[in-house]
């Protein structure tokens, strides 16, 4: 220990000094490894991007072999716009109808579907009862 200046026989504290800043050898390779490893991703990020990109992109070339999916432009506008009744054949049933109102539209349904099967095939109505 040094003295202080001035006279003062009082020791000055040092600082202390470490080792400094040491690696082992496992350490070494592992941040070079690391760092190799971050290089490589850098540096492949484009190609394997565009190759990925082309082999998506490349389903859609492949003509008229059945695409499932429409391409922009290709697509027909339909020119009546859809029928407002879009059950057409069908009977709505709500949750408010009474009993009477439910029997009547089960009715009629029955009774379209069997003129539309007798138009249809040219058949005789189906054997049995209707009616429960």
């Amino acid at each position: 220990m040094t003295t202080a200046p001035g006279g003062d026989e009082e020791p000055v504290p040092r600082l202390p000094r470490g080792r400094g800043f040491k690696l082992s050898m496992p350490m070494m390779v592992r941040i070079g490894g690391t760092l190799a490893l971050l290089v490589v991703l850098v540096m492949m990020q484009k190609p394997c991007a565009n190759a990925v990109s082309k082999f998506v992109t490349g389903f859609g070339d492949q003509g008229s072999a059945g695409s499932a999916m429409p391409r922009p432009g290709s697509v027909e506008q339909p020119a009546t716009p859809p029928a407002a009744d879009r059950y057409d054949g069908y009977e709505q049933i709500g949750p408010n109808m009474s009993e009477a109102e439910l029997k009547a539209a089960i009715e009629r349904a029955k009774a379209r579907a069997h003129a539309g099967s007798a138009a249809g095939s040219g058949s005789a109505a189906p054997a049995g009862s209707a009616t429960p």
